[in-house]
């Protein structure tokens, strides 16, 4: 038998990956803007390994980009780079929808709802966190997990655009809001097709708001 090995906790690095990541996504870093490794470990009183090993895992996830002779800089989405990526979610997402709801369970359709009572009083700043919540607690159970960590990335590359679009549209919210409603009472149903359909609608519909938001609002 295998020894099982103690649960380390998060390392140095990853708790200050997180901590930037969240500075990022509340735009407290904008896009574009130059990460020092001595400002940024100041500020979170760290030495300046940890936040180099940060650097290197939000490039990873694309929330920085290394640039010759500037370092790390917040990257910056172009409209055609969004668009791209709400195309890949709409593919991506509807895989894992049709094989989770051939799984589904009364436990999940419980979470998430229970999830969704939860957004509709969120913030903005916390709108985006608990949406991937939702959507996660509905793909995880399809069982493709390489999959669901590559829809989490382009949700988190997202969330910071999606964060500026909700403070200025409760509209949009409640809108998405009820369509999470409903794609959970087509789950609970099992009508796949409708369910898939319903989400390509729903992932569609946040690209045309996005897009014109930032069309109007550079």
């Amino acid at each position: 038998m295998a020894k099982v090995q103690a649960v380390k906790r998060k390392s140095l690095a990853i708790q200050v990956a997180d901590a930037l990541r969240e500075l990022i996504l509340s735009g407290d870093y904008a896009q574009g803007e130059q990460l020092r490794q001595d400002d940024v470990a100041k500020k979170l009183g760290v030495s300046r390994i940890p936040v180099r090993e940060a650097f290197q895992q939000l490039e990873a996830e694309g929330l920085v980009v290394n640039v010759p002779y500037k370092g790390a800089i917040v990257s910056r989405l172009s409209l055609e780079e969004i668009d791209e990526y709400f195309d890949i979610r709409t593919s991506l997402e509807g895989d894992l929808l049709g094989r989770a709801i051939d799984h589904m369970t009364p436990e999940v359709i419980a979470r998430a709802r229970k999830i969704i009572d939860r957004m509709d009083s969120a913030s903005p700043s916390k709108w985006g966190e608990i949406n991937w919540q939702l959507h996660a607690e509905i793909y995880a159970i399809a069982g493709r997990p390489i999959t669901l960590e590559m829809v989490k990335k382009i949700h988190d590359n997202l969330d910071r655009y999606v964060r500026i679009q909700l403070s200025l549209s409760e509209e949009n919210r409640e809108r998405a809001n009820e369509e999470h409603r409903h794609l959970v009472d087509l789950c609970e149903k099992g009508r796949k097709g409708e369910a898939i359909g319903l989400l390509h609608d729903h992932i569609n519909g946040a690209r045309r708001d996005l897009i014109k938001h930032m069309q109007e609002n550079d």
